[in-house]
């Protein structure tokens, strides 16, 4: 447990002293997942890519002065890696000392922007991971160990975020999904793995991000900042073979409204490497623009379409490519990635129907992910899908994934 929960549960012992039992709130689940894989892996030494019993726990309580303590978190057992874990996936006090700014101190799943599974200016940690072998929508967020302030000072809306404890994005590692080592430049063989080395948690680290936004008529605009690192790790150090998180700032803005019949939107992001602004180390990703186009409409009752397009544009891409080594894999200048999203209701919205696709021309790469699940009762329901990947290449993002395809199931019951 961070400091900033312990932060959190010693003010909500001297602001609770005497709540009431009945103010409690609780709420959770009890969930059975399982996976398996559609193809022969060699990079894997299991047929099994998710076999796990989850328990969650959220317990809410309100307090005096507008003050709210939440906690959520989940025990595992873990049939794959053959462990249990706890996850503390919240921990957080609401306080509101005026009534134009509040305060949230612990950990807690922060989300900005306006894409959907596409990031520009949430540079919040992921659990890739977790989408990836097919667990829950709600785990590809990471809660981080933050204070956020919020206020309201007119016309417009300010959120400042201060994280002193770097928290990275899950990302394939070996355990489950296959992985392209960049020192061996192949798909890393069973058992191998990579060392991660993550920024020391001092004040100088201390990551800081920023919204500020306001509604025009219908539509809401946003600017962001962001200073920090990199939540993948984009820097390699074949001193002592590891990879690591570099410096990375982030100017982006945004806006979404109504546009033809539907909803539409527009991110956009500059990304600072700090550590590599001339281009000219290949080991550390370079400076970027990046850009989200997005549409989302109700072609009919229970019928939702949602389609993206995201390009990224690599900055002293001249300087990059003159100074990568033989034999190298070698990035494209700019990388396009569609995506779309159908979702259809059935049976009074017992029944789901989804499908998730992307695809990346510039990469030749691309993830298809169909579900089906249905609400048995209000309080119990399954959900079944697949997850499958395909690229040229193995070292792009889906391409990595290529033997990695698998079916999985998930029985939950809530309470």
């Amino acid at each position: 447990m961070k400091c900033f929960a312990a932060v959190a549960l010693s003010a909500a012992l001297s602001l609770y002293p005497y709540a009431s039992v009945l103010a409690l709130s609780l709420h959770g689940f009890v969930e059975g997942a399982g996976g398996i894989r559609l193809k022969d892996d060699p990079a894997q030494a299991r047929d099994a890519t998710m076999g796990e019993g989850r328990l969650q726990v959220e317990l809410s309580q309100d307090g005096p002065a507008d003050s709210r303590l939440f906690f959520k978190a989940d025990l595992i057992g873990d049939g794959v890696e053959e462990r249990g874990d706890a996850d503390l996936r919240e921990f957080y006090l609401d306080v509101s000392p005026a009534q134009v700014i509040d305060i949230r101190a612990g950990r807690q799943i922060l989300t900005w922007g306006t894409g959907d599974l596409l990031f520009i200016n949430d540079l919040f940690p992921k659990d890739f991971v977790s989408f990836f072998i097919g667990r829950s929508l709600e785990y590809l967020k990471v809660g981080s160990d933050a204070v956020k302030f919020s206020l309201y000072p007119g016309p417009f809306s300010l959120d400042l975020v201060a994280v002193p404890h770097f928290t990275p994005s899950e990302v394939p590692q070996g355990e489950l999904l296959s992985f392209f080592n960049p020192f061996t430049n192949r798909i890393a063989a069973p058992g191998e793995s990579l060392s991660m080395r993550k920024p020391t948690a001092t004040p100088a680290n201390t990551e800081l991000a920023l919204r500020l936004y306001r509604t025009f008529g219908s539509y809401e605009g946003t600017l962001y900042g962001f200073r920090g690192f990199f939540k993948e790790p984009a820097g390699m150090d074949p001193a002592d073979g590891t990879l690591f998180y570099p410096k990375l700032s982030v100017y982006g803005a945004s806006m979404r409204g109504p546009f033809l019949q539907g909803v539409a939107s527009f991110e956009f992001g500059y990304f600072d490497s700090r550590e590599d602004r001339p281009g000219t180390n290949p080991l550390i990703e370079n400076s970027s623009l990046r850009y989200l186009l997005g549409y989302e409409r109700e072609l009919r009752t229970d019928f939702t379409v949602r389609a993206q397009y995201y390009l990224e544009q690599m900055l002293g891409y001249g300087a990059y490519k003159a100074s990568l080594p033989p034999g190298a894999p070698e990035k494209k200048e700019y990388r396009h990635l569609l995506f779309l999203r159908l979702t259809r209701l059935l049976r009074y919205q017992t029944v789901e129907l989804s499908l998730i696709v992307f695809y990346s021309p510039s990469d030749e790469d691309g993830m298809v992910n169909p579900q089906i699940s249905y609400k048995i009762t209000d309080r119990l329901s399954v959900a079944s899908g697949a997850n499958v990947f395909f690229g040229k290449n193995d070292f792009t993002q889906f391409g990595q994934l290529d033997k990695d395809d698998n079916l999985y199931l998930r029985l939950r019951a809530s309470y």
